[in-house]
């Protein structure tokens, strides 16, 4: 294990980090010093300087550390590069938090940051947490919960969301040549699904491409909600992009989506869900033209999920409700979840359990891979079920070979393997984490649920009895294991699981 090398990365990493914390230090300022300077707002701006001064000391520190490195990355350092880059990040994310005073308790902050970070979307911030704002001159309670958070922090909150949607490793790869060499090894740790495709030769040109759609796919929603929505804030436009295309699912509103009382606006968050959720490498063939690309299994198996999903759950809300509002609120719930959003326009608590159990089965089954959506992904439940049709066909047909195929693609051994492995850890975590959260104190059910939104990074409310959906009321050490199961989660497991094998860290 090169650990100087490890240290270089992490300084030049830090580096680049501390310039984009300049972006909330400016708007806490605009804010802060020109826009609502009346509002007593606690110190947004030196909570951001700090932070940035962190950041820029620590990344002054690694640099030193790892000055007289070889040069060279391989595949261990890789690893343990992108475990640390994502805790490290998350760690420094959640100062602005702490440092302005708007979370006291160090771990909700960071709860909240990795929450961001991973697209989780689940939030401890609420009446609980949060002070009321206050008028100093009349004492009149201006804003409760959420909408009593500083502008600059809420803005932070949803761009941190934003980073970890297309992934904040992929994001220095674009950017840092220095990480042209391990480049490959940190794009497959980075993005999701069983398989990972190159559009590129080089990994740097991959990774500046699907950043490039990325933030096309973000700027096209912010113009839509602009356009359709004239009185709509551009802060407001702005965040719910963000949180939108990473199917991240914070809001800056303690009603969320129905605060805007819009429907425009929710087809429009709607649609931008299913676009965030769809394989990225598709939308740079259709932009070369090459449309046939797009007939695929993978997305037809999507899309008729999605489809499917939504007919079932608003067939089992029809006892409860007519059918018009079941047949909305259904079908934007079980987009919402499937996707790992997490946006809500109805309680889901007050739900039939039918309705909360096909919620939950969903956000097990997700988006396509190299999407910012969480979840299984679809990809591999196509490849599990090829090969229980395999394996059943083989007890009538034992001579028979057949190769496994999705679509014209094979299917070899190794990534057939991985799959059924990775749904057997899915499997032990989810009774693993379930049981660790009743041990912690929670009752069965809400044990499940929640473990099932952190490691799908689904932010599904119905784990929350609360009126504002907040996780605040989670013990300390099930806010631990909830952290640390949105990290594998968003990693897939094996980034860091793979550090629990003693021979990892062996020579």
């Amino acid at each position: 294990m090169t650990f100087q090398e490890i240290y270089r990365f992490l300084g030049r990493y830090l580096f680049y980090f501390s310039l984009i914390l300049l972006l909330p230090l400016s708007v806490s300022v605009f804010y802060d010093y020109f826009w609502e300077k009346d509002l007593p707002y606690l110190g947004s701006v030196s909570a951001f300087v700090i932070t940035t001064f962190v950041s820029g000391l620590l990344s002054l520190l690694f640099y030193k550390l790892g000055k007289k490195s070889p040069g060279t990355i391989h595949r261990k350092e890789s690893i343990l590069l992108v475990g640390i880059i994502w805790f490290l990040t998350a760690a420094i994310s959640s100062l602005p938090f702490l440092l302005s005073k708007t979370l006291e308790n160090p771990l909700d902050a960071f709860f909240e940051a990795m929450s961001g970070l991973t697209t989780t979307g689940v939030t401890v911030m609420g009446p609980s947490t949060i002070a009321p704002l206050v008028d100093p001159s009349s004492g009149e309670v201006l804003a409760t919960g959420i909408e009593a958070v500083a502008k600059p922090l809420l803005f932070w909150r949803s761009f941190i969301q934003w980073l970890g949607g297309m992934g904040i490793v992929l994001l220095f790869i674009a950017i840092l040549p220095a990480l042209s060499m391990g480049g490959r090894l940190l794009f497959e740790a980075e993005v999701t699904g069983p398989s990972k495709e190159s559009l590129k030769p080089r990994i740097q040109e991959t990774a500046s491409l699907l950043w490039k759609i990325y933030l096309g796919l973000t700027c096209s929603q912010l113009v839509l909600l602009l356009l359709t929505n004239p009185f709509l804030p551009f802060f407001d436009a702005l965040t719910l992009s963000f949180s939108t295309i990473s199917t991240g699912g914070f809001s800056i509103k303690n009603a969320g989506l129905t605060a805007y009382n819009s429907s425009s606006i929710e087809w429009i968050t709607l649609l931008f869900m299913i676009f965030g959720s769809i394989n990225f490498t598709l939308y740079f063939h259709c932009i070369k033209g090459k449309i046939y690309r797009v007939y695929e299994p993978e997305f037809f198996a999507f899309l008729s999920v999605l489809f499917i999903g939504g007919i079932a759950v608003s067939l089992s809300l029809l006892k409860t409700v007519p059918w018009q509002t079941a047949l909305h609120t259904g079908f934007f719930q079980a987009i919402s979840t499937q996707t790992s959003t997490g946006f809500s326009i109805v309680d889901e608590t007050l739900w039939p359990f039918a309705s909360q159990f096909l919620l939950i089965l969903l956000a097990f089954m997700g988006g396509m891979s190299g999407s910012t959506s969480g979840g299984i992904k679809i990809a591999r439940f196509i490849i599990f079920f090829h090969l229980i049709a395999h394996k059943i066909e083989t007890i009538f047909r034992p001579a028979t070979i057949r190769c496994l195929k999705i679509g014209k693609k094979e299917v070899s051994d190794k990534t057939a393997l991985t799959v059924l492995i990775f749904l057997c850890i899915v499997i032990l975590l989810t009774v693993i984490g379930s049981f660790l959260l009743i041990l912690d104190g929670l009752d069965a059910m809400t044990a499940f649920t929640v473990i099932a939104s952190m490691i799908n990074n689904a932010g599904l409310s119905i784990a929350s009895s609360t009126s504002d959906h907040s996780y605040a009321f989670l013990p300390p050490f099930s806010k631990l294991i909830s952290i640390l199961w949105m990290a594998l989660g968003r990693l897939e497991f094996f980034i860091l699981l793979v550090f629990l094998v003693p021979s990892f860290w062996k020579k």
